[in-house]
């Protein structure tokens, strides 16, 4: 799910903690894919699996939306 972009590499930064601090059991972490700092939370097997973790995390970033990364290994998913 990605959570949010900018150019501000601290402000990223700052929203990882932050996230880690309300969702300590959900994976996340930046990306950088220039100009932008890319926060990104969760890993997920199918469509219907991060449709459900967005809609948990709506509340908190409504912005949020699922997006398809062919970077994760198989051991980063979601359980």
């Amino acid at each position: 799910i990605q959570l949010m972009a900018t150019t501000d590499r601290q402000r990223v930064e700052d929203a990882l903690e932050k996230f880690k601090s309300l969702y300590p059991n959900i994976p996340a972490d930046w990306i950088q894919s220039k100009p932008y700092y890319k926060l990104r939370a969760g890993a997920y097997t199918s469509k219907r699996d991060a449709i459900a973790a967005q809609h948990l995390l709506k509340t908190d970033y409504p912005t949020a939306y699922p997006v398809q990364d062919n970077e994760i290994k198989p051991e980063e998913l979601a359980k």
